[in-house]
């Protein structure tokens, strides 16, 4: 070996002694930090065996240190057993909060009523088809009220007390309050037809009635053949409260009684396994008189100052829009195409107002005065004419009047002796 060969070998030499005595002084110092580490937790938790080192370190590096303190300086098992205890889980449903707008796309014609005017007040007393207004007077029937001539006609009137009007075609449904008996009969009245018994809700779509029960069961009733599938019934200590339908899927809140609380659900019409929450649970304050009518949900919202104001969500949008802030009244208003029918209450006067959803105008449609807190009044909207169906003083109530004539004492109608009179 030459003298060259000889330098490169020693530099060689060199260059590995200096790296091994890199790495040991590396590996000293990391000793010397784990000690120093091991010694401060070991005095830790021998002053304060309590003391909680999951806040120096995270939560991996934690488990790794606190078992070495514990099982091999201190000579403690940490190992726990492995049983694992024998609790049941339940499964929440998923959430139904999207679905393309063509599932909310209805024939309107096919529709029995306004969802709002089976929900608030009137209780579904007013509905139409084509060119006739249907409406019920306590204790007595149905009639038929004819806008051009502003006539009107006693269809069943034999000491009934009917809500929940639906119209199509040649028949109208109803229920019976007396006995809560949902009946089917021609529109010329005539023979009532029982379709089901123990029902206090009602909702005609196409050949679908959406029904809640007395028992507060969710039902659909074929009006071909009364036929009925149900769909969902609450566990004790809850109610039902009927939202709206989409094409596949119906719509409800149910309400804990205990808990003040309530939960929004929907459930497929052709299976009832299907169930889903369609919004988050919400205490009872914090939302009121929801509906869906043609894909938008229509719902009082509670404010930080304990008002409501009336918005529109379409579904599966975040978006909230104000249609009414501070809203003297919290019942259902009435949807029809771009306008809006709601009820405000100063001292005791009440109006039905109309809210032009596109424009923003509001007109007062029909008023009454000197109603009580107690007194029952629910807006009724048909074909071209606002009403106020309920209770006065303890008695029936009902006035009305044209969309287009406004609510002055000189164009407001009342029923009385049989008939509309100005």
């Amino acid at each position: 070996m030459d003298e060259q060969e000889r330098v490169k070998e020693r530099k060689k030499r060199s260059r590995k002694r200096r790296r091994k005595k890199f790495f040991k002084g590396f590996l000293i110092t990391v000793a010397v930090i784990v000690a120093a580490l091991a010694a401060f937790l070991i005095t830790v938790k021998l002053c304060k065996p309590d003391f909680d080192l999951k806040t120096l370190l995270p939560e991996k590096e934690t488990k790794q240190v606190v078992d070495f303190v514990n099982e091999k300086l201190l000579g403690k098992t940490t190992t726990e057993p492995s049983t694992e205890p024998t609790t049941v889980t339940t499964t929440k449903p998923p959430m139904y909060d999207y679905e393309d707008f063509d599932e909310f796309a209805f024939d309107t014609s096919l529709m029995g009523n306004q969802i709002g005017n089976l929900l608030n007040g009137s209780q579904g007393a007013v509905t139409f088809s084509s060119s006739y207004i249907y409406y019920s007077i306590d204790g007595e029937g149905f009639y038929r009220f004819e806008p051009t001539s502003e006539s009107n006609s006693a269809q069943n009137v034999d000491g009934y007390n009917f809500k929940y009007l639906n119209v199509l075609g040649d028949y109208i449904y109803f229920i019976d309050m007396n006995d809560f008996t949902l009946y089917k009969s021609q529109i010329t009245g005539g023979d009532m037809v029982t379709v089901c018994k123990g029902v206090c809700f009602a909702y005609l779509y196409n050949d679908m009635l959406f029904t809640v029960g007395t028992d507060n069961t969710v039902s659909v009733i074929s009006t071909g053949d009364f036929s009925q599938t149900k769909l969902y019934t609450p566990s004790a200590g809850k109610s039902v409260k009927f939202a709206g339908i989409s094409l596949s899927r119906v719509f409800f809140v149910v309400h804990d009684n205990a808990l003040d609380s309530d939960e929004y659900i929907t459930v497929s019409i052709t299976n009832p396994d299907d169930k889903r929450y369609f919004r988050e649970k919400t205490d009872s304050k914090e939302i009121k008189s929801l509906e869906i009518e043609g894909g938008f949900m229509y719902y009082y919202q509670k404010q930080s100052d304990d008002s409501y104001n009336l918005v529109r969500q379409k579904f599966g949008s975040e978006q909230i829009v104000t249609l009414v802030e501070n809203c003297t009244s919290t019942d259902y208003p009435v949807v029809y195409t771009n306008r809006l029918y709601y009820l405000e209450r100063d001292a005791g006067n009440v109006t039905a107002k109309e809210l032009n959803m596109n424009s923003g105008d509001v007109l007062d449609m029909v008023s009454a005065s000197s109603v009580g807190e107690n007194d029952r009044i629910g807006i009724g909207y048909g074909y071209q004419y606002v009403f106020l169906f309920g209770t006065y003083g303890g008695d029936a109530f009902y006035r009305g009047s044209c969309i287009y004539t406004s609510s002055s004492n000189d164009n407001t109608l009342v029923f009385r002796n049989g008939g509309w009179q100005y």
